[in-house]
């Protein structure tokens, strides 16, 4: 242990030199990425999930059992993770010309979709937040983002009411196709039994009426499904129950949003510089035996002579200590035969 401890002493500056340099470095880089990043936030009431999430995309006919924040925060997050809506919302925004300039718009839409943070706040809140360099931009980019995801939602809605309306149609024509074909049927029974029915005739009169009853019923039943499947998403997007922003975006006068990734960067910078001054000690500690001079004299035979010897000269012309005792203890000649001259 105490041979690392003089190699600290010994190399004192040298460490000095080196913490403050990494150290130094991970402020400053720390500092900038503090001061240098603002953040916009928006706060969302979700009352109710769009109708595609209610089901699982692995099973659609297993029901998925979340909270309206969880299934919204899940759609955005999901949408943010695709190229085509970061390609919408950045065109919406006015970084628009910066991103038709780039050389490369791939590594430019993934440092947008870094900066988006969603999470869930409670059974129906969410927060959506987005960082960049500069206030404004921050800003328009998370409208645009909530602008853009509102058209999706709407268009991904009629998409699903006209596949829906397109079904009940369909069975619509062949339920009036039935309710025709049961109209004539007693139509012509009607007028082929002319007069007083009798028992059997009158029982296949009733049953002919009442097949065409419930006939009627299904086309009444279908026509109603038409106009909730066509009406109910028109309903839900006028309400703006949804998905209503509760705190709009705003663009933020002072840095915001970088204190995480600043406080990583000083603490990397503290790890790196501790690691490099002890990895220096402990090279030093363990060269220190075949460096230093001083280390070695015990080495040298016979020691007790060394005992007698009241005062060394000073290492003239850069001389090693042991030289200087070996000269000292046996001669000029014997000091170049010890040392191997």
């Amino acid at each position: 242990m105490r041979r690392y401890v003089l190699a600290a002493r010994r190399y004192r500056w040298l460490l000095a030199a080196i913490v403050a340099l990494v150290w130094g470095a991970g402020i400053i880089a720390a500092y900038v990425e503090y001061s240098t990043t603002y953040e916009s936030e928006a706060i969302i009431w979700g009352q109710r999930p769009p109708p595609q999430l209610a089901t699982s995309p692995d099973d659609p006919g297993l029901t998925v059992v979340q909270t309206p924040a969880s299934q919204h925060a899940a759609l955005l997050t999901q949408l943010i993770q695709t190229d085509n809506f970061l390609v919408d919302v950045v065109r919406a925004t006015s970084s628009a010309d910066a991103f038709a300039a780039t050389g490369n718009q791939q590594r430019y839409l993934d440092n947008i979709r870094k900066g988006f943070h969603v999470q869930a706040l409670g059974s129906n809140l969410l927060s959506v937040s987005f960082t960049a360099r500069d206030p404004r931009t921050a800003r328009e980019i998370l409208d645009a983002a909530i602008a853009v995801r509102g058209q999706r939602v709407a268009e991904s809605r009629v998409a699903a009411t006209s596949a829906v309306s397109a079904l009940y149609q369909k069975e619509l024509e062949v339920t009036q196709a039935r309710a025709l074909e049961a109209q004539q049927q007693l139509d012509q029974f009607t007028e082929s039994h002319p007069g007083t029915l009798s028992d059997v005739d009158q029982h296949r009169k009733d049953q002919l009426r009442l097949a065409l009853d419930f006939i009627q019923i299904r086309l009444g039943d279908l026509r109603g499904r038409i106009d909730q499947a066509v009406l109910a998403p028109a309903l839900v997007d006028v309400s703006g129950m949804e998905f209503q922003v509760l705190d709009e975006p705003r663009e933020e006068t002072s840095p915001r949003g970088g204190t995480k990734t600043a406080a990583s960067i000083a603490s990397a910078a503290f790890v790196a510089g501790g690691s490099l001054a002890a990895l220096l000690i402990l090279i030093g500690g363990l060269l220190a035996d075949g460096l230093a001079g001083a280390a070695n004299v015990g080495r040298l035979a016979p020691a007790k002579l060394f005992a007698t010897i009241p005062r060394v000269a000073s290492r003239a012309g850069g001389q090693d200590l042991r030289a200087g005792l070996a000269a000292v203890a046996f001669g000029d000649g014997g000091a170049r035969e010890a040392i191997g001259e």
